[in-house]
């Protein structure tokens, strides 16, 4: 995804959240990207690839409609979502995936601490 979509979208489900609830989400953020990053790092390890994912511009058949409102064919841009195969070192892949694993019992410890004070700071 896009870091602007994911930005938006993640403002637009915050903007309907009381300030203790965003306090909580946002204590989560490293533990959460660390462990999306598990994920893709295990997918990467067990495929012995990984995928570059791009969008790219594609002309497909359209339609259009002249003046008088009569239907007729019509090429259009749209966006298409293209995974590509990358190779990879599996062995870094592992390494990197040790790594993680063993920050993560620190990451949640710190997330949870973060998240009893959001519910200190803003208590229902």
């Amino acid at each position: 995804m896009k870091p602007f979509l994911v930005l938006g979208v993640s403002l637009l489900i915050l903007s309907a959240c009381t300030e203790r609830e965003i306090c909580i989400y946002q204590a989560a953020q490293d533990l959460n990207a660390a462990e999306r990053r598990i994920d893709v790092l295990r997918g990467n390890i067990s495929r012995g690839y990984a995928l570059h994912v791009s969008r790219e511009r594609v002309t497909v058949q359209g339609v259009c409609f002249d003046k008088n409102g009569k239907p007729y064919g019509c090429p259009k841009t749209d966006w298409q979502r293209v995974e590509r195969p990358v190779s990879i070192d599996v062995a870094d892949q592992r390494r990197q995936l040790r790594d993680l694993q063993a920050r993560i019992p620190s990451l949640r410890r710190s997330a949870a601490a973060s998240q009893a004070q959001c519910r200190q700071t803003y208590p229902e």
